[in-house]
């Protein structure tokens, strides 16, 4: 069996996980070219290696023609989504877009596992259903895009299981589209639930809920 450990020094979001998987030798424009297949509009898959702190390492970015930003980390910006990035799909949206996608069944099932686990999280959190959940940034196209090229990245590695360090959490307040919360995020805290985390003095999100859900499903399987 092949295992793969995450040792999440400097925290974990959807991009950075892509990242890592990429680093790990995955192409980008074999994920790019596969990930054309969902429905979700135009986007372009960056991957450059970077060097920070004398270490190398692969920075990975989905880039949206004519939107004016990019999310680097998927949630709890001050920025508000930008249309191209079409917010606010719901759960049932988001499986179609992976069902109707050309994508190996294994990644369209590790890829629902990982939306509906973070749509149920969120249910419970403001009270409703998860079918009456509408996504913010989860729902946006570079989230979607992260968390289904995590899960082809995976597959395309053959990973059979994934192991998780602990994982570091800030402090302070982040904004979201649901208003101000505190750091970590409460959707965070609770897909973390049965993992190791590491309170730190960083004022800033380190763990998204993308790669809260990510690692809270992969570390199960």
């Amino acid at each position: 069996m092949k295992y793969l450990r995450f040792e999440s020094v400097g925290g974990a979001s959807g991009d950075m996980i892509l990242g890592a998987l990429i680093d790990l030798g995955v192409k980008a424009s074999d994920l790019e070219r596969a990930l054309k297949a969902l429905d979700v509009g135009e986007f372009a898959l960056r991957a450059e290696p970077v060097v920070r702190d004398g270490l190398r390492g692969t920075l990975c970015r989905v880039e949206i023609p004519h939107a004016h930003h990019h999310h680097s980390h998927d949630h709890h910006h001050a920025e508000p989504q930008h249309p191209h990035h079409a917010p606010h799909r719901g759960l049932r949206d988001i499986e179609a877009i992976v069902q109707r996608s050309a994508l190996p069944e294994a990644v369209k099932q590790d890829s629902l596992r990982v939306f509906r686990r973070i749509g149920e999280v969120e249910a419970r959190l403001h009270g409703t259903t998860v079918e009456h959940i509408h996504f913010h940034e989860i729902g946006a196209v570079d989230s979607i895009v992260d968390i289904v090229g995590c899960c082809l990245a995976r597959h395309l590695l053959g990973v059979d299981a994934v192991m998780v360090g602990p994982l570091p959490q800030g402090r302070g307040t982040i904004r979201c589209a649901h208003g101000v919360f505190p750091n970590p995020a409460p959707a965070t805290v609770e897909l973390l639930q049965g993992l190791v985390v590491e309170q730190t003095d960083e004022p800033h999100e380190l763990v998204t809920p993308t790669g809260a859900g990510l690692l809270a499903v992969w570390s199960q399987l």
